[in-house]
C-alpha cells in the first residue's frame, strides 16, 4: 500500500501544479489582452507552453490521485499521448524559433527537451497492451498454484477473455461484490494481468448467488465472462 499512498502524493501535488499554471495562464492572457488589447509572440508561446504542461499533469495527475488506470496499461490513451506529442513538438518549434530570433540560445535546450518529451510521448501511445494470460473455461483457479488467497475457503473465481470490457468487469465487481471503485478496478487488473482472480466470501450460499448475479448480467449484455462459486470443501 506504501506504492498507492506515494502515487497519490504525486498525483496530488501534480494535479494541483496542473490548475495552477492553468490559473496563471488564464490571469497572464486576462493581463495582456487587458493592457495591449492583443497577445504578444512571447506571450503567445509562454500560454501555449503552460497550457501544454498544465493539461499534461492535470490528466496525469488525476489518474494519479484517484487511481484510475485506463485500458491500454498507461497514464493516457493512445490518442491523448499523441495530442500530447503533437502539442510539446509545437512548443518546442516555436521556443526554437523564439530563440533563434531574440539570439537566447539558451532556449534551445528547452526545445529540444520538450521534442524528447514529445518522442517518449508517441512510444508511450504506441506501447502494445501487456499480453494477457486467457484460460480455458473449465480452469480452476483452486489447483492453479499463485491464485488462491491466504485462508481461502469458498467464494468466486472470474476468468480473464478477451471479449468482455474492461469497464464492465469493474462496474459488475461494483454492484454484485460491492467492492468500491478503486478496488474493483485493482480486481480487473489483476484478472487483466493474472488471467482470473479468487475472491474470497463468507458462504459457499452467498458465492453462488453472486456468481449467479454476475453471469446473468454478463449474458444479459452478451459477455462471455466466466464466474462461478468455489469452495475448498
Amino acid at each position: 500500500m506504501g506504492h498507492m499512498l506515494i502515487a497519490r502524493i504525486v498525483g496530488g501535488i501534480s494535479l494541483a501544479f496542473g490548475i495552477a499554471l492553468a490559473a496563471l495562464v488564464f490571469w497572464v492572457v486576462g493581463r495582456q489582452l487587458g493592457v495591449h488589447g492583443a497577445l504578444d509572440k512571447s506571450a503567445m508561446v509562454m500560454v501555449a507552453s503552460c497550457s501544454t504542461i498544465s493539461t499534461f499533469c492535470s490528466l496525469v495527475g488525476y489518474r494519479l490521485l484517484f487511481n484510475r488506470p485506463n485500458r491500454n496499461g498507461s497514464l493516457l490513451s493512445p490518442v491523448v499521448w499523441l495530442v500530447l506529442a503533437i502539442c510539446l513538438s509545437a512548443v518546442g518549434v516555436a521556443l526554437a524559433s523564439e530563440a533563434v530570433f531574440r539570439g537566447e540560445y539558451q532556449l534551445l535546450a528547452v526545445s529540444i527537451g520538450l521534442g524528447a518529451l514529445a518522442c517518449a510521448s508517441v512510444i508511450a501511445g504506441r506501447r502494445r497492451r501487456l499480453i494477457s494470460p486467457v484460460f480455458a473455461p473449465e480452469t480452476s483457479l483452486l489447483s492453479t498454484k499463485g491464485f488462491a488467497p491466504a485462508g481461502f475457503q469458498c467464494g468466486i473465481e472470474i476468468l480473464n477473455d478477451d471479449r468482455t470490457p474492461m469497464e464492465f468487469v469493474v462496474s459488475i465487481l461494483q454492484k454484485s461484490v460491492g467492492l468500491s471503485r478503486i478496488d474493483a478496478t485493482r480486481t480487473m487488473l489483476e484478472i487483466h494481468l493474472k488471467g482470473g482472480v479468487l475472491l474470497s466470501m463468507q458462504s459457499l450460499e452467498q458465492s453462488t448467488r453472486v456468481a449467479e448475479a454476475i453471469v446473468t448480467e454478463a449474458r444479459g449484455n452478451n459477455h462471455p465472462l466466466v464466474c462461478r462459486a468455489v469452495s475448498r470443501n
